[in-house]
């Protein structure tokens, strides 16, 4: 439970004086670090609260004791307890977020610096501590692509991808879902041409069961769809033109004319993409293993009444994670209900096919190397683009 007093009346020391602070936010943790100085202070602090140790920040739970934090003031004893304990921090304390507590120089939580977070901190740490792990495989020249799971042929995949735009702090990312289980088993975050890009999301999602590949068409977003059509792939989610998901508008996608390549995010999906989001975290619905994704989630604040990243912060695998938690409730469920729909009459397909002996349909042939590409110059490996 997160309790809010806004102040108007108070100032708070910094490094560079006093400053004005937004409010004060008490809240409940479940693990806390106790700390207690040669100065005979005493200070209780979340695992991730940050201190600046000589200009660099250093969290509570990777503090030591005989540590010194300023001259002369050293740790004497430092516990770490698992217990219900009630601690406060401020908001907004200037534009370095650093305040001054009975000397020691302190950092704000990022989560806490510019706002209201939109996932509760104590759910974050929840899935910190539960779930996050390290990938069993990174791929690419700097390992950029994480996988924490290899392919199941006898699962379904979804692969949903932001494309950069192009700025200096703007990565592209995409996310790998096991859509039953609602698990992620891999993402990607770095630098690639929204051509390139376009080239690795058909290699991956090829390599994933042909996963169904779904890319915000926003923008530059449009050149790397361009290139995934271009390579032909077949598994392309496809956007209904009136915004309404419903059986018929996912069926249309046989009448290509009705429907837009790529997740179009709109003044009315992106508060219904926002709020699956929160439910399918809130619930625990939703299995998250990187530290990358929740390290922004935890910088993901609502500012003027939007949701984004706290300034100076990206949010660019907030995003495609909080699509793909809405894509799989509502186009995956209408696919599988048109499927439903359907199937007395592919049933009946199949049994004409076994009277006659003369196949209805063919299947297409499996591609040993999903990064392969034709070119004019002949077939070209493009699994280079991951290392």
């Amino acid at each position: 439970m997160i309790q809010f007093r806004k102040n108007t009346k108070y100032q708070i020391q910094t490094p560079t004086g006093f400053k004005n602070f937004s409010g004060m936010r008490k809240t409940t943790k479940s693990k806390v670090v106790q700390i207690m100085f040669s100065n005979n202070k005493y200070l209780e602090a979340s695992e991730d609260h940050r201190f600046i140790i000589k200009g660099k920040e250093t969290l509570a739970k990777d503090l030591y004791e005989g540590q010194e934090l300023l001259p002369n003031i050293f740790i004497v004893k430092l516990t770490t307890q698992n217990k219900h304990s009630i601690l406060y921090d401020l908001t907004d304390v200037g534009d370095d977020s650093l305040y001054i507590a009975d000397g020691i120089v302190s950092h704000n939580c990022d989560f806490l610096t510019s706002g209201d977070t939109v996932i509760e901190p104590e759910l974050l740490s929840f899935y910190e501590e539960t779930f996050v792990q390290d990938p069993i495989e990174k791929r690419g020249v700097d390992g950029n692509l994480w996988i924490w799971e290899g392919v199941d042929y006898q699962k379904s995949y979804m692969i949903i991808a932001d494309v950069s735009r192009g700025d200096s702090t703007d990565y592209s990312t995409f996310h790998i879902f096991d859509i039953e289980s609602c698990t992620q088993v891999g993402e990607y975050k770095g630098k690639l041409s929204p051509k390139e890009f376009g080239n690795v999301l058909v290699g991956v999602a090829t390599e994933f069961n042909d996963a169904l590949l779904v890319i915000e068409n926003a923008n530059i977003g449009w050149s790397t769809i361009e290139q995934v059509i271009a390579r032909g792939y077949k598994n392309l989610y496809y956007s209904s033109r009136s915004e309404t998901e419903t059986v018929e508008s996912y069926m249309a996608k046989f009448e290509r004319d009705k429907l837009v390549p790529g997740f179009t995010m709109s003044l009315k999906t992106r508060p219904l993409v926002i709020a699956k989001l929160t439910e399918y975290i809130r619930e625990k619905s939703v299995t998250i293993k990187s530290k990358r994704t929740l390290a922004e989630l935890r910088v993901f604040v609502w500012k003027n009444g939007k949701p984004q990243a706290q300034v100076g912060y990206n949010d660019d695998l907030v995003m495609p994670l909080a699509i793909a938690l809405y894509v799989r409730d509502t186009a995956v469920r209408m696919r599988q209900q048109g499927m439903d729909l359907t199937r007395a009459q592919m049933n009946s397909l199949v049994s004409l096919n076994q009277r006659q002996d003369t196949p209805v349909f063919n299947v297409a042939p499996i591609r040993n190397n999903p990064y392969l590409m034709k070119t004019q110059h002949g077939d070209e490996d493009l699994s280079w683009l991951l290392g």
